[in-house]
């Protein structure tokens, strides 16, 4: 039902879209980054905190457009794609690929003001658009989970914990993306204390997301349709199991979690003048805390997206044994 190209695009353009939801909100309220003519003078400008967010901007614009590329390549024709905003209909694929489109769009502006001189752009103007795509990316977001979710003849997608588990995941992509940005960085005191916030908002969500697949699973698990217990069988301990026990519980749960929180302490003990971890190896860590992230939100997607689909599918609920009894009777 749904190939490769599908399952990159929903990992992709969820997690460009959460770094530009993690970008736009830290430039926002954190960072608040200056831009017009005021803000260009001699010698380094851009402070390390600033720079993370710019990395971020430009890595979550390339998302994107990876994104949009393998919707295309699934699409197989460019007439297909065209006809979507040419003839626009009032139906989920064409709100979801005007998003992807505008999102792309802003996030490409976003990434040129920071890294072009243009000094007729101001700091307003840059907030508008922050802004405006804060909201658009989280269209994005939920819109590759109800992809899912509204597909007809899938019971184990029809379900608000599917896209539930997109947004979040995505939200943790984002910020992953910006942490391995980071490691290319050279971090001051301002920057530590931006990646700490960074640090503190995906442990968040990680518990969320623990959550909420824990509260999938139970779901699941307790549901009477044969098509959910198909997809569930195949989930825990079919041919998908691999992908969501290693690939999204530990590598995209557990471990990011444990070395956040690490990372964490250690932060305060370095605060508290033990120096056993240096900002040096908090930075390292962080980038591997990326790594797993992004691993465990395209395994989420992969085995989410692969247990649905039944190579024998069993989509309708079984007929009570007596209704069965009475048609053959009356077929006798």
């Amino acid at each position: 039902m749904f190939g490769v190209f599908v399952v990159f695009y929903l990992f992709l353009g969820g997690t460009g879209a959460g770094a530009v939801v993690t970008c736009s909100l830290a430039d926002l309220v954190l960072v608040r980054q200056p831009f017009g003519t005021s803000a260009y003078v001699q010698g380094p400008s851009v402070r390390p905190e600033a720079r993370i967010v710019d990395f971020g901007f430009v890595a979550g614009f390339a998302l994107l457009v990876a994104g949009i590329a393998c919707l295309l390549l699934d699409l197989g024709r460019i007439d297909r794609a065209l006809s979507l905003f040419l003839n626009p209909q009032p139906t989920l694929l064409t709100v979801g690929s005007f998003a992807l489109a505008a999102l792309a769009v802003l996030a490409a502006f976003l990434a040129a003001v920071r890294f072009l001189y243009l000094p007729g752009v101001r700091r307003p103007v840059v907030a508008v658009v922050e802004a405006g795509a804060v909201a658009v990316a989280a269209v994005v977001m939920l819109y590759t989970g109800l992809l899912l979710q509204t597909v007809g003849g899938v019971a184990f997608w029809a379900t608000p914990f599917v896209p539930a588990l997109f947004v979040l995941s995505s939200v943790s992509g984002g910020a992953a993306v910006v942490l391995a940005g980071a490691f290319f960085v050279e971090c001051d005191e301002r920057a530590s204390w931006l990646l700490g916030r960074f640090v503190r908002a995906d442990v968040v969500v990680i518990v969320l997301e623990v959550a909420c697949a824990a509260g999938f699973l139970l779901w699941a698990d307790g549901s009477a349709h044969p098509g959910v217990q198909a997809s569930f069988a195949r989930l825990v301990q079919g041919d998908a199991a691999a992908a969501w026990w290693l690939g999204f519980v530990a590598c995209g749960l557990a471990a990011p979690l444990a070395l956040e929180a690490a990372c964490l302490l250690g932060a305060w003990y370095a605060r508290a003048g033990v120096r056993e971890l240096e900002r040096e190896r908090i930075g390292a860590v962080l980038a591997v805390v990326a790594v797993l992230v992004l691993v465990g939100a395209l395994c989420l997607r992969w085995s989410v997206t692969e247990a649905g689909v039944h190579r024998e599918p069993v989509l309708e609920e079984a007929a009570p044994v007596g209704v069965l009894a009475d048609k053959d009777m009356r077929d006798t």
